[in-house]
């Protein structure tokens, strides 16, 4: 029925059966975004998420593509990627917008083209480190976020696994210019200078001699992202050990649209 169904979705919020109200708050949702949802729905999925955020315990984040950032202020980061309606949330509401559920959308423009807005969170702090999610925003636009990241932060990394296509990539920026960084299958492979992580584990560094079977692995440099992640920031697999500050922040890369229009039922 698609948006058919939302007037008698609403009407059953309003008015029931009681046992049928919590499966349309959800079906709303799922159909129409937050847009879809009465204003004393969203006010109270709003003091949920408040109540939640204080207590909340992350767990493993998401380790298949991601944006570290160190020391960087929320402030910060929205400026640099020129996000709009940013709002706190939980990481599980964070997580399920940007990554889990729609998370972009195509709108036309005044001048007859179309342009893409998509979903962002940023991740409380962990041990001094941020990270970003957005499954459609990184994956096409990375290489513009990372240099304008580091522009305004210092430094910014980006990190991906892709096991479907066998692809790996690791980026390295510093103050808008690209520092290192590897792409499974760029033209050329390498970019910048090894880093010192990086000889330390090549032959005749510390960790490996010429004899060593795993020393040829190194000749070039670190192509695990991973591994990457886990010498020079952090791993997403690894925060809920690590020391949390804050909570996550939920964005939109486009003025004109605003979260109510993303569908899905998130989590909170």
């Amino acid at each position: 029925m698609g948006h058919a169904a939302i007037g008698p979705l609403r009407e059953v919020r309003a008015e029931g059966p009681g046992s049928l109200r919590k499966a349309a708050l959800r079906m709303l949702a799922t159909i129409g975004g937050a847009d879809a949802l009465s204003d004393a729905d969203r006010a109270a999925v709003e003091r949920l998420v408040q109540i939640k955020m204080p207590d909340e315990e992350p767990g493993d984040l998401p380790a298949d593509c991601w944006i570290a950032v160190p020391e960087a202020e929320i402030g910060d980061i929205v400026r640099a990627l020129d996000l709009h309606d940013v709002r706190p949330v939980t990481t599980a509401m964070g997580l399920s917008a940007a990554v889990e559920h729609e998370n972009s959308l195509r709108r036309p423009t005044e001048d007859g083209g179309v342009t893409t807005a998509y979903r962002v969170f940023i991740t409380p702090e962990f041990d001094g480190w941020r990270l970003i999610y957005g499954a459609d925003y990184l994956n096409d636009n990375w290489a513009q976020i990372v240099t304008r990241l580091s522009a305004h932060c210092r430094e910014a990394h980006f990190y991906a696994i892709d096991d479907y296509n066998g692809a790996q990539v690791w980026w390295v920026s510093e103050n808008g210019h690209d520092k290192r960084g590897y792409r499974t299958y760029g033209d050329p492979e390498w970019i910048g200078e090894p880093m010192e992580f990086e000889r330390n584990l090549m032959p005749g560094g510390d960790a490996y001699d010429d004899e060593d079977d795993d020393a040829e692995q190194y000749a070039e440099g670190v192509r695990g992202p991973e591994e990457v992640a886990s010498s020079i920031s952090i791993q997403p697999t690894v925060v809920e050990v690590l020391d949390r500050v804050g909570h996550g922040w939920l964005a939109v890369t486009d003025p004109n649209v605003g979260h109510g229009r993303f569908r899905g039922a998130l989590d909170i």
